[in-house]
């Protein structure tokens, strides 16, 4: 059995999350373009060459990025199915920030949906619950059309994943007002894990209200050093991202383990 948290093979930040467990491999994102070819090469090394499941939180760039890479080359391994909620090409460029860039990336991804993978593509809802071996994973919240603030991290999946007794919330970009949704669909229960993805990279994500609510244990930052330390270039702490905040939030609230994207590959557990 293990857990990996990636480490970023460009500046950028990303999230890329895997689990290796009885012969089963479940994905979480994957990263940027630039993370694609560390990727293809951890799942050939480490996974047996397949995955059983992939994973979507949102169509950002850092986090379906490897993902739509990998697509536009001949794929060294199989993927059995893959699991999303996104909005739709058209509301994304509506309501997104970037809307051209992304709408763009997210149009390819639809393509390769549509035509690399015909039968292996599943739209998830709320409350719906998978099982791999020893791994479980629950669908706590998805894509929500009536929220346009933040729109695209706001359209991030949550899930619960159980693997052999460990838990973890992953929370993919997850901002402010799909975190107070959250609080008010999902059994507090569902949220307090073992250890729980920072949303956003660690900055800029839910609200310290919500992780005073959930009160974490051990965080999983996706967060490159630049971004750890807020440093651009001036110095610690003096770039305009809110980490620093967040890291004294979580040590306020007792978080005994940090696992740091800028710290490369990590097995976890």
């Amino acid at each position: 059995m293990a857990v990996y948290l990636l480490g970023n093979a460009t500046t950028s930040q990303m999230f890329g999350f895997v689990i290796n467990v009885t012969r089963k491999t479940i994905i979480f994102d994957g990263g940027t373009v630039g993370d694609s070819q560390q990727l293809e090469n951890f799942i050939m090394e480490h996974c047996n060459g397949k995955v059983d499941a992939w994973f979507f939180t949102h169509p950002h760039h850092d986090h379906i990025g490897a993902f739509c890479e990998l697509c536009r080359k001949d794929i060294r391994f199989n993927i059995k199915n893959i699991y999303h909620c996104f909005p739709s090409v058209e509301s994304l460029q509506k309501y997104g920030k970037r809307n051209e860039c992304e709408a763009l990336l997210w149009r390819d991804i639809k393509f390769f949906f549509e035509n690399k993978f015909i039968g292996r593509v599943h739209r998830i809802k709320q409350g719906e619950y998978f099982r791999f071996k020893n791994v479980a994973i629950k669908v706590l919240r998805v894509f929500n059309e009536n929220i346009t603030t933040n729109y695209l991290n706001n359209s991030s999946a949550v899930y619960r994943v159980e693997v052999s007794g460990n838990s973890f919330l992953i929370l993919g970009d997850l901002g402010i007002e799909g975190g107070e949704e959250l609080m008010r669909i999902c059994p507090l229960v569902d949220l307090q894990t073992d250890y729980t993805q920072m949303a956003h990279h660690g900055q800029n994500g839910v609200s310290k209200q919500f992780y005073e609510y959930i009160k974490p244990k051990r965080c999983i930052w996706p967060t490159p050093v630049w971004l750890w330390n807020n440093d651009i270039g001036n110095g610690f702490d003096s770039g305009p991202f809110q980490t620093v905040r967040t890291r004294e939030w979580m040590q306020n609230l007792g978080v005994v383990e940090n696992w740091i994207e800028k710290d490369g590959i990590q097995k976890i557990i």
